[in-house]
């Protein structure tokens, strides 16, 4: 991996989870559920790629899936009212775990949905629960019109996105149920506790003077206390209880006293003690209430829990921070040192080390350890693979998280993490492309185990880890080899040269109009073909194709070929009749600089381009005789030159022939040689035309129907018997290639969406005048052709071979002259005893 590929890669996702942490910062500021969804839409395309957006959030009381969905960009879309199973948000609110669907066409789970997507253009779907520490919400869809948009490491990205979307929510929704709690106070006191109890938060109500009115019950339960305990403390004040942080106090205290001073809304961040001593991160919004002469009679509040939010944003900026490193830093040890210190101060832990194998395999060394409190057992110095946790990982590629109980029960008695007194920790491999390069290991004294969620992070921060010593070893490596690189400048330039023109070629296969893109059909003749096909396929042997124009000999070749052991090399076709005849030695074997007039630089012929792949030579009976010579000589000897060139090269390409002609018959006209058609004839295969394959014709119309429709953009559902029964009447002389254009041009002109052709397309007459034209053209050319035979044996005095011979007469080959005159039915010996009376 070049160190300018791995900056790319890493800049890419730097920016990405930039983007994210802004999104992130943005989403906090809002409290409004709908004002939230509507925001979510717009800003999400910052950071993922999708076409529709859709929120559903359960009601488990009124058992409804309230959905709102958004399209681009950002627009609100009209949905019809599903039933909750009916609904993915459903299915991942009850499974808790992601729901792909890469291709919407073949979903059978969701089938209303599905369809209603469909009809938007969604091809591929990602669903995400959306859950908090506190309760499942629902499910959060993305809809993208590219099949199969969403992998695995998109997934897990639009996880990271979904548990800050998810903490967005749950904040809006608990401060919807605020709003709706101060709404109901006005009506009953009574009603008011019961709502006010049943939000996830801690809320209470305090005097225009700060006294406590109402604390709810989940409040009392945090604290540990009671109500009239809560005011004996506030009483002594609360910078001696240190019930908020000391570090959080003063901003907290001076916000809150901005806000009474100017009478505004309160908000803020910060940290409040739990009854066990553990601190966690609240969002506090305190609203003022007035009376009817506009004073502050009572200040409602409430506190959300945002740790794991919070904990979420100082994991997402520890993968900015590593990725930012990993782009700009190339010093390992540096690099590394840096990471740990980050990963042991966010993850909580005591120790965090990074191991590399030594050059033998058989023992790790520990390269950086991040350990401020340890007791000298665990040093940067090698330990076995064998017998070791960190070697378990390595050799098997699989995190490890436990305690110390799990490590006696292994056997692993001597393991240096128990007598430090570590009772958690995680074990996570290095993966790269190339396979493990080593393990990142975690700790902790406290009995506080590592969870799912954490190995999920923590994989994502190995796998940038791997990135960062990919890139510093690819760094290494260029060090030590630019100075070689000037003397393989030449055969740099050479391969460069080759790959351009390999890519020319291969771009000449794209863009050229296939007659279509699979095969299709089920016929017993055409069941007979694919059956030769798969025999053939990796035999390596020379294949020659025959059959009429238009039965897909091309596609039977690429068959052959991806079933071959060269399937992963290229596939170089040529159509030897549309190359001019001059050209065509050029474009199978390449030619030298300076070969001809025009030639400017050397130029890679078809042959070479196929190197270790196959080339396809269609319409190989049109080649003319003198490279009919050279093709020969390919097959037999497997080596060749360049037009204008004398160095021999070696031809490792398989050939694969085609043609509509009757070979045999033109050797018999002297127009193909024998030896090459023995030579291309080692495995035949002939394609049956249409009209042997009816049965396919359904299938075909229904494919190609299909695929111009979507292409036109209209809607066909069906075809009426009477244009099926003609498209199975009909002889079709062109074969797949006329019935393709039939429907294309039919779909273009379609009207309904009941699939029908025009009669007179399918009229017979012309290819019957054609037949006879043909026909009466062929028999003019052979008697032509017998005339000057007859003509040149005559002045030969019906000698066919030597110097004064019929043949040399006529530029033809003594054995081509002998079967012409065969074929021909001329009496050769008749001239000879005319000639010997005219002597005489």
């Amino acid at each position: 991996m070049s160190d300018t590929h791995q900056s790319g890669a890493g800049t890419a996702a730097t920016e990405r989870y930039e983007a994210l942490f802004r999104v992130s910062q943005t989403l906090i500021s809002i409290r409004s559920s709908e004002e939230l969804f509507s925001l979510l839409a717009r800003e999400l395309r910052a950071v993922v790629n999708f076409y529709v957006m859709g929120v559903g959030i359960y009601d488990e009381k009124a058992h409804e899936m309230h959905t709102t969905s958004y399209g681009e960009p950002g627009v609100p879309l009209q949905a019809p009212q599903f039933a909750p199973e009916e609904t993915f948000s459903w299915w991942v609110y009850q499974q808790q775990q992601p729901l792909i669907i890469p291709f919407l066409d073949a979903e059978t789970r969701f089938p209303a949905v599905a369809e209603m997507l469909k009809n938007r253009g969604v091809r591929s779907v990602c669903v995400l629960p959306l859950t908090t520490v506190h309760r499942r919400l629902g499910g959060l869809a993305l809809g993208s019109t590219e099949a199969d948009a969403y992998s695995e490491e998109e997934v897990n990205f639009l996880s990271f996105v979904a548990n800050q979307v998810a903490l967005a929510v749950d904040d809006a929704l608990n401060f919807d149920a605020l709003q709706h709690a101060e709404e109901a106070l006005r009506a009953s006191e009574q009603s008011f506790r019961l709502i006010v109890d049943s939000i996830p938060g801690l809320v209470n109500t305090t005097t225009a003077e700060g006294e406590f009115e109402f604390v709810s019950q989940q409040c009392l339960d945090y604290f540990g206390t009671t109500l009239e305990e809560l005011k004996a403390q506030e009483s002594k004040g609360w910078t001696s209880s240190n019930i908020v942080h000391p570090d959080d106090f003063p901003r907290m205290l001076a916000t809150w006293r901005r806000s009474v001073e100017t009478g505004h809304p309160y908000q803020s961040e910060y940290r409040i003690r739990r009854a066990d001593g553990a601190y966690r991160w609240f969002h506090v919004r305190s609203l003022p209430w007035r009376d009817a002469a506009g004073r502050i009679t009572r200040w409602y509040t409430l506190r959300t829990d945002i740790d794991d939010r919070k904990q979420a944003e100082d994991r997402l900026q520890l993968l900015l921070d590593v990725t930012n490193q990993v782009v700009s830093n190339l010093q390992l040890s540096d690099l590394l040192r840096a990471i740990s210190s980050s990963v042991r101060r966010i993850m909580q832990c005591d120790l965090v080390s990074v191991c590399f194998p030594d050059s033998e395999m058989k023992r790790l060394q520990t390269f950086v350890i991040d350990f401020p409190d340890s007791k000298g057992f665990i040093r940067e110095e090698l330990i076995s693979i064998e017998g070791s946790l960190g070697g378990f990982v390595f050799r098997t590629g699989k995190p490890w998280a436990g305690n110390a109980s799990d490590l006696l029960q292994s056997g692993l008695k001597n393991e240096p993490a128990i007598a430090e007194g570590l009772k958690t920790g995680c074990v996570l491999p290095l993966i790269s492309r190339n396979g493990v390069l080593g393990v990142l290991a975690l700790g902790r004294r406290e009995d506080n185990p590592f969870s799912r969620v954490d190995i999920g992070f923590l994989t994502q921060v190995a796998n940038q880890v791997a990135i960062a010593v990919e890139n510093a070893t690819a760094y290494r490596q260029i060090e030590e080899a630019r100075a070689e690189l000037q003397k393989a400048f030449e055969e740099i330039k050479d391969l460069k040269d080759r790959l351009q023109d390999e890519n020319v070629a291969l771009r000449e296969q794209i863009d050229q109009a296939l007659m279509f893109e699979e095969i299709v059909g089920v016929s017993p003749a055409l069941r007979a073909v694919l059956s030769r096909v798969s025999k053939v396929a990796p035999a390596d042997s020379t294949v020659l194709l025959t059959g009429e124009t238009g039965t897909g000999k091309e596609l039977i070749a690429r068959a052959i070929h991806k079933r071959s052991g060269r399937s992963s090399r290229a596939f170089v076709s040529l159509n030897c009749a549309a190359i001019p005849a001059p050209l065509i030695a050029s474009e199978l074997f390449g030619h030298e600089k300076g070969a001809f007039t025009g030639a400017t630089q050397r130029r890679l012929g078809r042959f070479e381009l196929a190197e270790e792949g196959t080339i396809f030579l269609d319409e190989v009976g049109e080649l003319p005789a003198e490279i009919q010579i050279t093709l020969l000589h390919v097959l037999q000897e497997r080596e060749f030159q360049r037009v204008g060139g004398n160095q021999s090269i070696r031809a490792n390409a398989r050939v694969i022939a085609a043609t509509n002609r009757d070979l045999e018959a033109a050797i018999a006209e002297g127009t193909f040689r024998s030896d090459l058609f023995y030579r291309l004839n080692v495995f035949p295969i002939e394609i049956p035309p249409l009209r042997e394959r009816k049965d396919d014709i359904p299938l075909l119309v229904e494919y190609f129907i299909d695929r111009f429709a979507r292409k036109a953009g209209k809607s066909i559902r069906g075809m009426n018997k009477k244009t099926l029964n003609l498209f199975l009447s009909y002889p079709w002389p062109g074969n797949i290639r006329e019935l393709q254009n039939v429907v294309e041009r039919s779909v273009i002109v379609c009207e309904t969406e009941t699939f029908s052709v025009d009669e007179s397309w399918l009229s017979r007459k012309p290819f019957a005048n054609e037949s006879k034209s043909q026909s009466e053209l062929s028999q003019k050319l052979a008697a032509q052709e017998k005339e000057m035979i007859e003509a040149a044996l005559r002045e030969s005095g019906g000698r066919v071979s030597g110097p004064s011979g019929a043949a040399a007469k006529l530029g033809l080959h003594r054995s081509t002259l002998e079967s012409k005159i065969a074929s021909l039915k001329i009496n050769k010996y008749r001239f000879k005893t005319a000639n010997s009376s005219k002597v005489s």
